[in-house]
This record gives structure tokens, C-alpha cells and sequence, in this order.
């Protein structure tokens, strides 16, 4: 019935934005698209909603749209069009009140940031091909050695590892973005560069507002979910606190990769899976999974195997860029990964150091999921049914990771796209039930309709009274498919 458990998220663009290749990406096992606001317009962008909302209504499957916002991405000025060369050895000066280069320093468009550095700290330019170290700040200018050079150009992205940066965490262009997104309806934010729990508690409040002004919000209307892009050195010393109040993470392995050592990054990864799992929050992987394949027709042996130990480390979803939004094949890119997920998951290592029961104390309906878990095992159960409102429930359910596939019945399209975010979930919409029997009741009809089921097979059903109210689970019962 479902040939994988962890998701898949693709990075929408120029390379995929057809209802054509969209609707292959769906069937090669696509689940969430994301929507990158560093490039494109409002224009391209309502093209791509519309696009992914017409592949949804016709191939039956939901997808999540995610909306990946900037963030406060600092960058060169203007450089002429050759580009200038920093060798190794030589100063250059930086300055924080220019917009052009004038011959003589390097411009910076973000005004007193030099106030938040220190000498003696590193600035990483273009991806951390260039490296600097910082002499001597006065007023505006920043006095650097250069410690790895190369030619930089325009606009090119800095990064400083060993900085607090005490920056705005949303630009005046990410509220405008915001905006756009909210209105167009998209199920989920990403917020670039947080650093604290504070950063996401303030987006919430600012979409929340948003909401109020366009008349958008609804009381019966699921909040559009926050992730926070886990890509600093402040984020990694606070994730906790960012998990307690995010919707989920995202582990952005690219910046992550500048400002902390590079070899650390495989271990982050996994300890941010192993508390987001915890925590029963979706953690998705993202970065270069399979990067080669922008041109390339297959993988290097290192992106598989990539792909792979994230899945072993119970990441429930892998995130595709540039190799779906600018690539030159995606739908192969999706399939490979589907290929490797597949492959993976059916592989004894794919139950490896799963999840541990939780100890004595824990509340009832985290022990409710984790019993579901076990109980399916043990008589061979072929599925799981759940109903969640608020994608609470499924979410629970799938940090236990059982191995037969996780129905979840929710009442609005919003909490169903968000629900396919979270490891091993089905989730589809039902009219609310009023009792677990009614929920059966209708649920196996729907199971029946899809082919899920056929009769005689054992069916674990995870539920409370009233149905699918959160914080609610207090039963798990084994049902036969009458």
C-alpha cells in the first residue's frame, strides 16, 4: 500500500514547474513542495501554488506547500562584473556604509553590522571559499587578513561562525513574503537562520496578525505550521528551546556546514534527529542529498549512502533544492531518492536503535502510541488508524515508528498536508466522527474503497472520547475487517 515511510520534499523552480513534471514528481514519491523565497517573484510563485493544487486535486495525494523564507542572508554590495581577487596573505577592508565597490573596499549590505564583531573572529564569503580574519574594526570599516582567497563577485552570501549577531531575524522583504504566503494559503513556513525560541514564537504572533488584517482568520482553521531551519551555531546551543515551540525543524545542512567545524555536522544531524523524534516533531534533512544529480543521470556511491543514514537516523523527511528546482532531470532525482528510501526501509538496519519506551511516568497517551506500536507487531496488524484534528495524534503515533503504515482521519486539507510531513502517516480527510464507532465505521469504508484492507485483516485502532481531540488518547483495541 505505501512503498515508503520517510517523506519526500521537493525544491519547486524553473526545472519542475509544469503540472506535467509535477504530477510524475507526485507518483515518483513527492509529498511536500518547497518554495524557495531567495529567488522568483509573486508572480512565479502563485503559478507554482496554482500548479501544485491542480496535481493534488488530480492525483488524490495532498500535498504540503512549504514556504521556505530568506531570512537575514547578509551580502557583498556590487563588485564589478570580473569579480575581485583577495590572495592569500593580503588585507582587504570591508565597509558596512557602501552599496558599490569603489576600488579600495569591499561593500556590505547590512548597515552596523560590525557593531555584533570582534577581532580576531573569521568572516566566510561564497559558501566558505574565501576566508577572512578580522584585524581591526573602526567605525563603518572592517580591516581583515585574508587567511583563503579567490575571486569574489556580486551578492555573494557571508557567514560568521564565531559571531552573535544580534540581527533582525525577519527582513521587511520576509514580513512581505509572509504576507503573500498567507494569503495564498500555504500550509507551512520555514523561517531561515533562527537562533532562539524567541524567533519563532514572533512569526507566530506576526502570521497570526496577518490572519487578523486580511480576514483569514478562522476559529475552526488549523494554524499554518512553523519550522525552524536549524543552520547556526546559536540554533544548535538552543534546540531544545526551538523544539519545544516549533512545528518541526529542518537540519540546513549548508550554512550549518560554514559555521560549525565540518566534521561535527554528521553528529549534529543526528542528536537534532534523536531529540526532534522525542519530541514527536517532523525533522527533515536537507542539503546536497543528491546534488550530483542537477546533471548527472545517477548518485555518487557518498549521496546514496547520505541518503541512506539519514533514514537509518529516523529522519522523517529528505529534502531535495537544486536538483528538482534548476536540475536537468527531477523526476529521476525523486525517483532515485524513493529507490534508496525503499531499499533502505526494507533493510534490517532500518530498525535499528529505534526509539526507546519511554520510562515510568509517562502520560497516557504518549504510552497509548508506543503500546500501538508494540500490539501491531505482536499479531500482525496491516495498519494503524488514528483520528487527529490537529495532527497531534499521527504525529505521536509516527515517533514511535511502528512498521505497518499509520492511517490518520483528519477533518481539513491543511492538517492532512501537514500530517504528510511526519514518518509512515496516510493521512486522508473524513467528515469528524462523534464516536470511536462511527470512526471505525466510516474509516473502513473509506480503507476498503482505497484497497488498503480486505477482510480478515487485523486493524489497531489508537483513539479517546470525543474522537480526535487532542491530548485526548486513552484507548488502543485490536478491530478484524468485517
Amino acid at each position: 500500500m505505501m512503498l515508503k515511510h520517510t517523506k519526500i520534499g521537493v525544491t519547486v523552480g524553473p526545472a519542475c514547474e509544469s503540472v506535467e513534471i509535477l504530477r510524475s514528481m507526485v507518483k515518483a514519491g513527492m509529498n511536500f513542495a518547497r518554495l524557495n523565497f531567495s529567488h522568483g517573484n509573486y508572480e512565479s510563485h502563485a503559478a507554482l501554488i496554482n500548479n501544485l493544487r491542480a496535481v493534488e486535486k488530480e492525483t488524490g495525494e495532498p500535498i504540503a506547500i512549504l514556504q521556505d523564507l530568506q531570512g537575514p542572508k547578509i551580502r557583498l554590495g556590487l563588485l564589478p562584473t570580473e569579480g575581485v581577487k583577495l590572495e592569500v596573505g593580503q588585507m582587504v577592508t570591508i565597509s558596512t556604509d557602501k552599496v558599490e565597490y569603489s576600488g579600495q573596499e569591499l561593500p556590505l549590505d547590512y548597515a552596523g553590522l560590525q557593531e555584533y564583531l570582534r577581532v580576531d573572529e573569521i568572516i566566510l564569503i561564497d559558501d566558505g571559499r574565501v576566508e577572512l580574519k578580522i584585524v581591526k574594526i573602526e567605525g563603518p570599516k572592517i580591516f581583515c587578513e585574508i587567511m583563503d582567497g579567490g575571486i569574489v563577485s556580486s551578492h555573494k552570501g557571508l557567514n560568521f561562525p564565531n559571531s552573535k549577531l544580534g540581527i533582525t531575524i525577519l527582513s521587511n522583504k520576509d514580513k512581505d513574503d509572509l504576507r503573500f504566503g498567507v494569503k495564498s494559503g500555504v500550509d507551512i513556513v520555514a523561517l531561515s537562520f533562527v537562533r532562539s525560541a524567541k524567533d519563532i514564537l514572533d512569526i507566530k504572533f506576526l502570521i497570526k496578525e496577518i490572519q487578523k488584517e486580511t480576514g483569514l482568520e478562522e476559529a475552526d482553521e488549523p494554524p499554518i505550521a512553523v519550522i525552524a531551519k536549524i543552520e547556526l551555531h546559536e540554533a544548535v546551543e538552543n534546540i531544545q528551546e526551538i523544539l519545544d515551540v516549533s512545528d518541526g525543524v529542518m537540519i540546513a545542512r549548508g550554512d550549518l556546514g560554514l559555521e560549525m567545524p565540518a566534521a561535527q555536522v554528521p553528529l549534529i544531524q543526528k542528536k537534532i534527529i534523536d531529540l526532534a523524534n522525542a519530541c514527536a516533531k517532523p525533522v527533515i534533512v536537507a542539503t546536497q542529498m543528491l546534488d550530483s544529480m542537477r546533471e548527472a543521470s545517477r548518485p555518487t556511491r557518498a549521496e546514496v549512502s547520505d541518503v541512506a543514514n539519514a533514514v537509518i537516523d529516523h529522519a522523517d523527511a529528505l529534502l531535495l533544492t537544486n536538483e528538482t528546482a534548476v536540475g536537468t532531470h527531477p523526476v529521476l532525482v525523486v525517483k532515485t531518492m524513493s529507490d534508496i528510501i525503499f531499499a533502505t526501509e526494507k533493510s534490517s538496519y532500518d530498525n535499528m536503535n529505534l526509539p526507546p519506551v519511554h520510562k515510568k511516568g509517562t502520560p497516557v497517551d504518549i504510552a497509548i502510541t508506543e503500546l500501538s506500536r508494540l500490539l501491531a507487531e505482536e499479531i500482525d496488524a496491516k495498519i494503524i488508524l488514528a483520528a487527529s484534528i490537529s495532527g497531534e495524534t499521527g504525529r505521536m503515533i509516527s515517533h514511535v515508528r511502528p512498521t505497518l503504515p499509520i492511517m490518520v482521519a483528519t477533518s481539513t486539507a491543511r492538517v492532512q498536508r501537514q500530517l504528510n510531513l511526519s514518518w509512515g502517516v496516510k493521512p486522508f480527510v473524513m467528515l469528524p466522527c462523534h464516536s470511536i464507532e462511527e470512526l471505525v465505521e466510516r474509516a473502513i469504508a473509506y480503507l476498503k474503497h482505497a484497497h488498503a484492507v480486505k477482510i480478515g485483516d487485523l486493524m489497531i485502532i489508537v483513539a479517546g472520547e470525543p474522537v480526535g481531540q487532542a491530548g485526548n488518547v486513552n484507548l488502543v483495541e485490536v478491530r478484524e475487517i468485517k
